[in-house]
């Protein structure tokens, strides 16, 4: 029987590595519709911005290199020419900081509170962006804390690492793999965040529990999901050397700064989309750990044993049985 994932009982299981692939592509099959609207009401104009910061940046850049032979005439005839394209260069960097940014915290908050809303609705309750947007309120607020105190300690080890490589080589290479091994158990911070309304540094202590004994099979399970996300990505990707191409050897409307625009959104958007995979594997990994050391899923199909059946709730988007029409 094809799982729907639609009761806690289908995402708390034991899956081994196989299965929990198959289950992140079952799930998108499953609720790709609903997961997908809500990802355009939260997370698209965040990526539309970062596709606009990008294309900009790429714009400027890419159209330096296409017309270096003309640099010097433009500083003779029009000394602005060089400046606009140092103004469009420093707006897309600008834009795409803020855009990567505010799209990877919606992304994550939206995949991680479509997850939660399905695991609290009744199971003949679909998902809606308002009920993803009430899980999002709630923990908004300690997932951008996170993300931003997660964000400055790793910019700051690794710059701190980086700076110590010409006085003890030895001892930065074993802190870079203290920081991978670290890295991969902190994968699970973001469902165990969610999932289970700890603090943010519980959540932290958490992770390296469930990872116990499993560091490989999430490494491994990362790895592969990255891959497939980044091969998928790639498809989104082409449009934007085309317009590299075009811009290179000069080729009409192929170079156009528009279409440099259009692509570079196209790019950030499927890849923001497509990021879902991962996302996905790491909390089906979540689930699958949980259940190995806590056998959540298992009690609760013993406590669903002898209960009565509730009759199926009819479901509309635009209209439900106990409304009333006038």
């Amino acid at each position: 029987m094809k799982n729907t994932y639609t009761t806690p009982a289908d995402f708390w299981q034991v899956r081994d590595f196989g299965a929990k692939i198959s289950a992140v592509f079952e799930f998108i099959g499953a609720h790709w519709r609903r997961l997908g609207k809500c990802l355009v009401y939260f997370m698209l104009p965040a990526a539309l911005l970062l596709g606009i910061g990008l294309g900009l940046l790429t714009n400027s850049v890419w159209n330096r290199m296409g017309t270096s032979f003309q640099r010097a005439r433009l500083h003779t005839v029009n000394g602005s020419g060089y400046q606009l394209g140092s103004a469009f260069s420093y707006l897309g960097v600008g834009l795409t900081f803020v855009g990567i940014l505010l799209a990877m915290l919606l992304l994550l908050a939206t995949v991680y509170g479509y997850l939660r809303a399905r695991l609290r609705l009744p199971a003949a309750e679909p998902v809606t962006p308002a009920a993803v947007w009430v899980e999002i309120r709630s923990q908004l607020g300690r997932m951008a804390l996170a993300f931003l105190l997660f964000l400055g300690v790793g910019v700051g080890l690794v710059f701190g690492l980086v700076l110590l490589v010409g006085l003890f080589f030895p001892l930065v290479l074993v802190g870079y793999i203290g920081l991978f091994y670290v890295g991969i158990a902190l994968q699970l911070y973001l469902p165990v965040l969610w999932m289970e309304d700890v603090s943010v540094a519980e959540a932290v202590g958490r992770c390296f529990q469930l990872i116990k004994g499993k560091w490989w099979s999430t490494f491994g399970l990362v790895l592969v999901a990255s891959l497939i996300q980044g091969a998928m990505g790639i498809v989104f990707a082409l449009p934007q050397y085309a317009v590299l191409v075009g811009k290179m050897l000069q080729l009409p409307g192929l170079g156009s700064d528009v279409l440099g625009l259009v692509t570079q959104t196209i790019y950030a958007v499927g890849l923001l989309f497509t990021y879902c995979i991962p996302l996905l594997a790491i909390a089906f990994q979540y689930f699958n750990l949980v259940e190995r050391h806590e056998g959540y899923g298992l009690s609760l199909l013993v406590n669903e044993l002898g209960q009565p059946q509730a009759a199926p709730t009819a479901y509309s988007d635009h209209y439900r049985p106990e409304e009333e029409q006038y």
